[in-house]
């Protein structure tokens, strides 16, 4: 008799429902491809939702063992995974205590970090909630380049779609690779690694209510390519340098030197996926004059060469 392997997927208000079925998709796709590949499969994987409503979190079908996976997805709607949960987290920390692997993508991260979970943790979510999360949880180790962080106990995806890198991640704990390949092949899906910052903006903090580093900002907005000093911004912003250093970082969570930097590859990126200009003048356009040095800073923040990045990403 096959092992069955139980996953809880929980729903709040404002959860991404094509996350729900895809995940439902994935692992009964995983099953059909157990049968095809081993006649007498040693286990399946079997689905329970559990929807939060009116205050109650009720399983949407039977439930007949202990969940050993819980995920929690993305949410699109709203903002419930800012809000207090106190049901939702009771329900995670008490399954977490009874061995389960706990398990978001996206926001879903909000709700372990919230059940006290990703306490000296490394953790990620999407990067457009980098700060809101940071603003929370401090004390939380995020890395915001990682798809997906993974521990015995505890996994976390970034993206928006990032289920998708979870639920093969997770089917491949209880499998052999060869399926997991076969699933992937049947699903026209990567399962090789990825990374986040392939996919990373810059969206800076602009509603701060700072105005002095508000009008900074949009000056190196529009002026990234020439050099600004400290002693120009902080002019323009009409502060002393001490002050508008301290403002600026308290603003937007970066140094101004950094805050440019992040401007440049923005733009770096944009002209990598909109054009064929080669990539020496993509970086002095930006206001790199150092063609090794653009290529070395591009390579650590998207994980990508330029050139790779454009192959991947250009029209």
């Amino acid at each position: 008799m096959s092992k069955i392997i139980s996953v809880a997927i929980l729903e709040i208000p404002g959860t991404a429902l094509s996350a729900v079925h895809g995940l439902i998709d994935l692992f009964m796709s995983a099953n059909r491809m157990l049968v095809e590949l081993q006649p007498t499969p040693e286990l399946q994987f079997r689905i329970v939702r559990w929807q939060l409503e009116q205050g109650q979190l009720s399983p949407l079908n039977a439930v007949e063992v202990t969940p050993s996976l819980v995920i929690v997805p993305p949410v699109l709607e709203g903002q419930a995974y800012q809000e207090p949960q106190p049901i939702v987290c009771a329900f995670l920390q008490d399954l977490h205590r009874q061995g389960a692997l706990v398990c978001s993508a996206c926001a879903g991260s909000f709700l372990l970090a919230q059940a006290g979970l990703l306490d000296g943790r490394k953790a990620t979510t999407h990067w457009h909630l980098e700060s809101v999360f940071r603003h929370h949880y401090p004390e939380i180790d995020l890395d915001i380049n990682a798809l997906l962080l993974s521990d015995s106990d505890l996994v976390t995806a970034g993206g928006v779609m990032a289920w998708i890198d979870l639920g093969l991640h997770l089917i491949g704990r209880y499998v052999p690779p060869s399926v997991v390949q076969a699933l992937g092949r049947f699903l026209v899906v990567d399962t090789g690694a990825r990374q986040q910052s392939y996919y990373r903006s810059f969206m800076p903090e602009m509603s701060h209510g700072d105005a002095p580093i508000l009008k900074v900002q949009h000056h190196l907005h529009k002026y990234y390519r020439p050099k600004c000093t400290i002693t120009e911004m902080a002019e323009l912003a009409g502060l002393t340098e001490r002050t508008f250093m301290r403002r600026f970082h308290r603003a937007t969570g970066l140094r101004p030197a950094e805050y440019l930097q992040q401007q440049r590859l923005n733009k770096a990126r944009e002209a990598l996926e909109n054009s064929r200009t080669p990539v020496e003048r993509v970086a002095w356009d930006v206001g790199y004059e150092d063609v090794s040095a653009f290529r070395k800073m591009f390579h650590k923040q998207t994980g990508l060469t330029p050139s790779q990045y454009r192959e991947r990403f250009s029209i």
